[in-house]
């Protein structure tokens, strides 16, 4: 069977180009292991990511952002989809190309305590990336390692010790320095700020909003915490059982909400004026998420949505622009608005 034609993006500002992504993780089962059914983590993603942007991805846990996110960098291997990184298709690459393409591409993930071997020092920990990639002779190494380390505000003093020594806000700032090391252009942030303190949460999300600025880089910067959302993200992606729901600028997100959805979840974030805390009203959804093993059929959401009507339950919404919002707002709802 002749496979469908694929849009290869232009040659515009847009770095990150993912489309149609699906990753099922097959369930097996029987006397012989059959596959008999497939976790559906992420179930059809169409997304772009701009030079220099910052995207905020948010949903509930269990909604798939990290499986999302990890398909993107090829940690995981789509079930179906494109993802174009500057109009290449990685999923389509060879083996040894793939390899140089992760030099432009990194991963700070959400866990500082393990995903940093305690076996290594600092030092060996930074140098892994530049090791791999032969970025240059001993010498030239230390000295990459001591300026990464000032950039993260860390002191270039601490190369011979382990990272069991550190607090969490400083083996976060040792992982985003072994992210830097190779010069990437695009960093998926893995809810990088949801394993520290509330004191440290801020210095982080401020040092990457730094970093981006000193470096230029482009962040998928996934979340639950809508307030980190909203200080770092340019625009934001709302994603709910494996589908984006609602995608569009930070700010006309935050103010004008299409999505029931996103609606709930905005109801549920803390305002920071008192008075108008009072007076707002919380939206509680009612009933569990459903199972990505045998998602409901039309809108995703429909089981759980004040709204849902004849229509949600069997027809899929598009992801298009709904009436009164702008030409870069889309709303995956038969029913938007407030």
């Amino acid at each position: 069977m002749p496979q469908p034609d694929v849009a290869t993006p232009n040659a515009d500002d847009t770095l990150l180009d993912i489309q149609g992504l699906k990753v099922h993780f097959p369930i097996h089962g029987g006397l012989f292991g059959q596959t008999v059914a497939s976790v559906k983590a992420v179930d059809g993603v169409d997304l772009k990511v701009k030079r220099g942007e910052v995207l905020g991805l948010v949903g509930e846990s269990g909604c798939g952002k990290s499986t999302l996110g990890r398909a993107v960098l090829q940690l995981i291997k789509p079930t179906a989809g494109h993802v174009f990184f500057e109009g290449e298709d990685l999923a389509k690459l060879p083996r040894n190309r793939l390899r140089q393409r992760r030099a432009d591409m990194q991963m700070v993930f959400q866990d500082p305590f393990s995903s940093l071997d305690p076996r290594f020092t600092v030092g060996t920990l930074i140098a892994e990336p530049l090791t791999n990639f032969n970025y240059g002779t001993r010498e030239q190494m230390d000295e990459r390692i001591r300026y990464l380390l000032q950039v993260v505000g860390m002191s270039p003093n601490i190369l011979n010790r382990y990272a069991h020594e550190f607090s969490g806000g400083q083996r976060q700032r040792i992982g985003i320095a072994r992210a830097l090391a190779l010069n990437p252009r695009f960093i998926v942030a893995d809810e990088p700020i949801s394993a520290l303190d509330v004191s440290i949460q801020a210095q982080v999300l401020n040092l990457l909003a730094d970093l981006r600025a000193q470096f230029n880089l482009t962040y998928m910067f996934i979340a639950h915490n809508l307030s980190a959302i909203k200080h770092i993200s340019t625009r934001v992606a709302v994603m709910y059982l494996g589908h984006i729901v609602e995608y569009g600028p930070a700010e006309e997100i935050y103010l004008s909400p299409q999505h029931p959805y996103t609606i709930a979840l905005l109801s549920a974030s803390p305002f920071p004026d008192p008075d108008m805390e009072k007076t707002r009203k919380r939206i509680i959804l009612t009933g569990d998420v459903p199972s990505p093993v045998n998602p409901p059929a039309g809108c995703p959401f429909h089981p759980r949505c004040w709204k849902a009507q004849e229509i949600c339950r069997n027809t899929p919404p598009p992801l298009e622009i709904k009436p009164g919002a702008s030409a870069t707002h889309v709303t995956a709802c038969h029913y938007p608005g407030q």
